[in-house]
């Protein structure tokens, strides 16, 4: 079982980092037009809330009494290796013209 500390220190690094991704794909946005434009903002609508969503889920866990992390890790963990993988087909989802903007 990993400590609370130390998964709310991965899963808010992973967070930051999947942020940060999503502020340059908004950056190279400003620049494109037409098509491309229209598939990058379905690309933030799409990634948006889940980045939201785990941070939510983030801040839930750094509550929890430690007597309850104990209980409940290994369905937390569970549930950040499903939040990641989200991730991960959000941003393989996207469409060509878009993934050429951020590689």
């Amino acid at each position: 079982m990993i400590h609370k500390e130390a998964f709310l220190s991965s899963m808010l690094a992973a967070i930051e980092e999947q942020r940060g991704k999503l502020e340059q794909l908004k950056e190279k946005a400003k620049d494109e037009y037409g098509e491309t434009l229209a598939d990058i903002h379905n690309a933030i609508n799409d990634l948006e809330p889940k980045i939201v969503e785990a941070e939510d889920k983030a801040w839930e866990i750094a509550d929890l009494a430690d007597e309850k992390w104990v209980e409940l890790s290994d369905s937390f963990e569970e549930g950040w290796d499903e939040a990641k993988k989200k991730f991960e087909e959000g941003w393989d989802n996207l469409t060509d013209s878009v993934k050429k903007l951020i590689s």
